[in-house]
């Protein structure tokens, strides 16, 4: 990533935090390493010589959030495999590396196969070349062969790299593997908050599969009615503590205009403040936000800026609370630690001859996405504008987004069991609409081809852009949630929808 959006100050989010139950840190991730091979026929000197130097590889791409299980030295029995495996998992191993330190006995790999078989635990298995002229000292590269061999003739899902020690790729490929594993153990059993108990009416997109959500992605779905949460921030958050924070808000030197009243800058800043603090004290990974109609029509404002507010304290928020929009949130900020801050966003514009998509929506992204060198409005909503803007509400931010590289995707209705994505870099542009906007130049597809895909195959009407090339993160975390990618289809500005997989 070229810039650490993390790193960059939310425009109340020091005086927040103070304000607010904390977030809990996340969760420690032990990986199970072990190494095989066979000290009868090979050089068992150099395997546990080369082991040790794969310990060394592994640890050093693990986060602050994972721990490494493992022995001094490789193993070669079945029955060393089984009580290792047993141990590791009775510790907590959520995902496992077993490296070729040398060819194995058939039994070991059977009986790993076997136990993979009966535990859902993602396993990596990491080979490497060895020195050529005279005997094989090692065999790696066949006993790979012949251990995936087992674990394929099980049924056992598994991932494989044949890469160097120390080499670039092998750090990105043991990456990988060690982020989106530890994504999908953090993932089970977190909860997901419904704010406003339901989607937005008629948006029929943005409502999920509840129980396919729990196969998937282990995660479960709440809601609370919107007078709930009100409530909450009328009972914690008064007049003053709330006049301070929104005088400094409309002062901040981000800010260019703020066209919004201070009745409904108040209310918006205490909705923040009444979302982060429950959502942070009852323990919630992300929040979709029914922003319309009853806080328009019953609470006088416009939600989309409180919902910036809380994504500035590293809390993914969905607005019109689309599920399938908080649940792709909530996976790409698991998979990068919370610096990819993902942002809901829909696809307004293409311009096919220079390769652009235009991706917008009200108001309701992170204000660390602002462009460098630009400044925000606060404003009422550009929609209800439309309509009159004498009775439309506040308070939204309007800016252009921060260029540079990106990840756009979407866990599809009706079951989130297929997805769509591709990446690109978000460049220069004007702010062809109010709300929040920025262009993409896609990379590995073009901006037909985009555009055809997403009407061939009648997709959400919502997009999530996070930051970073995340593409082959996210197809590793997808591989190991059972997941469909939709396919591209072919750049063309005409075309027919193609059947959509309703079973998940």
């Amino acid at each position: 990533m070229t810039t650490n959006f993390p790193l960059r100050a939310g425009l109340l989010e020091q005086e927040m935090k103070s304000l607010i139950a904390p977030k809990a840190n996340y969760s420690n991730v032990p990986v199970g390493f072990i190494g095989i091979g066979f000290e009868l026929h090979f050089d068992w000197a150099k395997a546990k010589q080369s082991y040790k130097q794969a310990v060394s590889d592994v640890t050093g791409v693990f986060s602050q959030y994972n721990s490494m299980l493992a022995e001094e030295e490789p193993i070669q029995t079945k029955e060393e495999m089984l009580a290792l495996l047993e141990s590791y998992y009775a510790q907590g191993m959520k995902a496992l590396i077993i490296y070729q330190a040398s060819y194995i006995q058939g039994d070991l790999a059977l009986a790993l196969a076997l136990w993979l078989a009966d535990h859902n635990v993602p396993i990596l298995s990491w080979s490497h070349t060895e020195t050529t002229g005279g005997s094989l000292t090692a065999n790696r590269l066949c006993g790979q062969n012949f251990l995936l061999n087992n674990l394929s003739s099980m049924e056992v899902q598994y991932s494989w790299i044949f890469e160097e020690p120390g080499a670039d790729s092998l750090n990105e490929s043991l990456g990988r593997f060690i982020r989106t594993t530890s994504a999908k153990a953090r993932l089970k059993h977190a909860k997901l908050l419904m704010v406003g108990g339901m989607r937005v009416p008629g948006f029929y997109d943005c409502e999920l599969n509840e129980m396919s959500i729990a196969k998937h992605f282990g995660l479960a779905v709440e809601r609370i009615d919107m007078h709930t949460i009100w409530l909450h921030g009328e009972a914690k958050y008064n007049d003053d503590i709330l006049n301070p924070l929104v005088d400094k808000l409309v002062n901040s030197p981000k800010v260019y205009k703020c066209d919004v009243k201070h009745g409904e800058l108040k209310k918006s800043v205490r909705l923040a403040l009444a979302i982060a603090d429950y959502a942070n004290k009852e323990g919630y990974i992300g929040v979709a936000l029914k922003n319309w109609p009853e806080l328009f029509d019953n609470y006088g404002i416009s939600g989309d800026g409180a919902g910036s507010l809380v994504q500035d304290l590293g809390l993914p928020v969905a607005d019109e609370s689309d599920m399938g929009a908080l649940l792709t949130m909530t996976i790409l900020n698991e998979i990068t630690v919370g610096e990819g801050l993902p942002t809901l966003m829909d696809f307004s514009f293409v311009n096919h001859s220079e390769n652009k998509i235009g991706m917008w929506h009200c108001g309701g992204t992170s204000t660390k996405l602002m462009r460098s060198g630009c400044q925000l409005e606060i404003r009422n909503h550009s929609i209800l504008d439309n309509y009159d803007p004498e009775t439309s509400y506040g308070m939204l931010f309007e800016f252009l987004q921060e260029t540079g590289p990106v990840t756009i995707a979407k866990y599809q209705y009706p079951h989130a069991s297929t997805v769509f994505s591709f990446e690109g870099n978000l460049v220069e542009s004007p702010m062809r609409y109010r709300g929040c906007y920025g262009e993409v130049v896609p990379t590995e597809l073009n901006s037909k081809s985009v555009a055809s895909s997403i009407m061939n195959h009648g997709m959400d009407h919502h997009w999530v852009v996070a930051r970073g090339h995340l593409l082959e993160d996210l197809r590793e975390f997808n591989y190991w949630a059972g997941i469909n990618e939709l396919p591209a289809t072919a750049a063309q500005t005409t075309g027919r929808g193609l059947p959509k997989k309703l079973d998940f």
